[in-house]
């Protein structure tokens, strides 16, 4: 590190060197014909191409592929835009500002502040000298004056000395020296700002996965909720398919039932007239084993009565003869009686045979009539099976046509949903593109006019310069006299350059350039002025 000391306590004694020095170049300035441009600072041209332009920015050349490249790469990565909120652009801007500047400003208010005290300092040391000497005594307002002369002075020297080519080519080198550490400083805080924005892109990422997994969820249970229920509607439709199929064959096995029933009644009935006729038989047969004991005087009168008998019995024959068959057997039967009863006895028979025969139409009558309501029955049941089977079809039917329903709003709520999605997100594309049209079309703008304005800077320092050369052509005889001094001035502000360029925290691997130069014999070697062309060696690039 170099000392403050040294470089403080040689302003005031230098002070007078430097303003004679500038006192012999004034008549060769004033003498040259560009005093109408003499207010413009001048220095001398290093190299014809922007060195520290193109080491930190790259040139024209490199800078078109770059933006080629990079355009291609933004159409590549349009997909994957990143919107950030006014707040995070203007906090990432102003962590993107180098804190140089701050330190600069800082480091210039402090030795502003101490030249200032080290003035005073001088003014009231020499005002006690005077005093010594028995001089009168300054007043504040000519000690104000007479330090303000000498701020004069020393900024005229300054602007003199920066004017120096040494002091070009070290403030070019310093120069260099600040723009590879800021260089380093923008890598850095742009690699910061490169994890800082991969790490955002990847918790952004992430959330986005994450709501593509709901998403995803989302309509698997939506899908698998819809699948349920059309299991359940199945579940339930099988389910009324099953209770129907089943109330069908309980209907079926009712009506089975209900005609085994019948014809079991009808065959006990049929039964039941068998043994009545076959009790009847009987008990005819008895009556005629009786009367054939009767008394044989009745035997002519029961052939008289066999002819009545005989046609009464074709009348019942005749009558029985579509329901039963065996009927008439017992009407061969009676044919055989041959004895003949007494009047009363056969008139009883035949009351009795009548009243039989009476009570026989009336079973067959009722079991007619049972019949015909049983058939009544069952069309009556069949009647209404069949109305509520059109029924159940018909609220069947309904169902099915309400889910499908339900089913083709679900659908169309659905697209309109995903519609309404991709025309927000088309609309927010558009929009994003049309801002970054916006800002790639100000930015050109801009390039456009700062490369006008350097070159029309560099097109007048270049003026300025080839003036300078011949100036100093012209004051070859009075370079002698200011080697020695310009050598010794050269070495001062190399250490205030140097002491500067540490307070501003640049490493000492950028000053060493500075340090090791010789400026006065680089000087020699190139009479003209001509800077070398070679580059500063530039750091290694991690």
């Amino acid at each position: 590190m170099v000392s403050e000391a040294p470089v403080f306590s040689c302003v005031y004694d230098v002070t007078l060197w430097k303003f004679e020095f500038a006192m012999l170049e004034k008549p060769s300035s004033t003498s040259s014909g560009g005093s109408q441009k003499s207010s413009k600072s001048t220095y001398r041209k290093i190299s014809d191409k922007p060195i520290v332009d193109e080491i930190l920015f790259g040139n024209s050349s490199q800078k078109k592929s770059s933006n080629k490249a990079a355009s291609a790469e933004q159409v590549k990565r349009k997909g994957d835009t990143v919107v950030i909120t006014t707040s995070e652009f203007q906090t990432l801007k102003e962590k993107s500002i180098p804190i140089e500047k701050q330190r600069e400003m800082e480091r210039k208010q402090r030795e502003e502040s101490q030249e200032a005290k080290e003035r005073k300092e001088r003014m009231k040391q020499l005002d006690k000298e005077k005093m010594l000497k028995g001089e009168r005594k300054m007043s504040d307002l000519d000690i104000e004056n007479q330090e303000k002369q000498l701020m004069l002075l020393e900024k005229a020297v300054s602007q003199m000395d920066e004017n120096l080519d040494e002091v070009k080519r070290m403030n070019s080198m310093a120069l260099y020296a600040q723009c590879v550490t800021i260089r380093d400083k923008q890598l850095e805080e742009k690699q910061r700002i490169l994890k800082e924005k991969q790490e955002a892109e990847r918790l952004q990422d992430e959330a986005m996965e994450l709501e593509r997994l709901k998403a995803i969820k989302m309509y698997e249970q939506r899908e698998k909720k819809r699948q349920e229920d059309r299991r359940n509607g199945a579940l339930i439709i099988k389910e009324q398919m099953k209770e129907r199929e089943k109330e069908r064959l309980r209907e079926l096995e009712l009506k089975r039932q209900e005609q085994e029933a019948m014809l079991a009644h009808m065959q006990n009935m049929k039964l039941e007239d068998i043994k009545e006729a076959e009790e009847k038989r009987k008990q005819e047969k008895q009556l005629m084993e009786e009367i054939a004991l009767a008394n044989a005087e009745q035997i002519q009168l029961k052939r008289r009565l066999k002819l009545a008998e005989m046609e009464e019995d074709r009348q019942i024959a005749e009558y029985l003869a579509e329901k039963e068959r065996k009927e008439q057997e017992f009407a061969r039967q009676q044919e055989q009686l041959k004895a003949e009863k007494e009047r009363e006895v056969a008139r009883l028979r035949a009351l009795q045979e009548k009243a039989q025969d009476k009570q026989s139409e009336i079973d067959a009558l009722r079991a007619k009539r049972a019949q015909e309501a049983l058939e009544r029955e069952y069309r009556r049941k069949e009647r209404e099976n069949e109305e509520k089977r059109k029924r159940m079809n018909q609220e069947l039917h309904q169902a099915r046509q309400k889910q499908k329903y339900e089913k083709e709003l679900k659908i169309a709520e659905l697209a309109r949903e995903d519609r309404d999605e991709f025309n927000h997100v088309v609309d927010h594309q558009k929009k994003v593109e049309e801002l970054e049209k916006l800002k790639s079309e100000e930015e050109k703008k801009r390039k456009k006019e700062t490369q006008q304005q350097v070159l029309e800077q560099i097109e007048s320092i270049k003026e300025s310069k080839e003036r300078q050369r011949r100036e100093y052509l012209e004051e070859g005889e009075l370079l002698k006299r200011k080697m020695e001094l310009e050598r010794k001035k050269v070495e001062l502000l190399r250490k205030k350059k140097l002491h500067e360029l540490l307070e501003t925290g640049i490493p000492e691997k950028y000053t060493g350039k500075i340090a090791t130069t010789d400026f006065t014999i680089e000087k020699l070697r190139s009479p003209l002025g001509d800077a070398p062309t070679s580059k500063p060696a530039a750091p290694n690039k991690k």
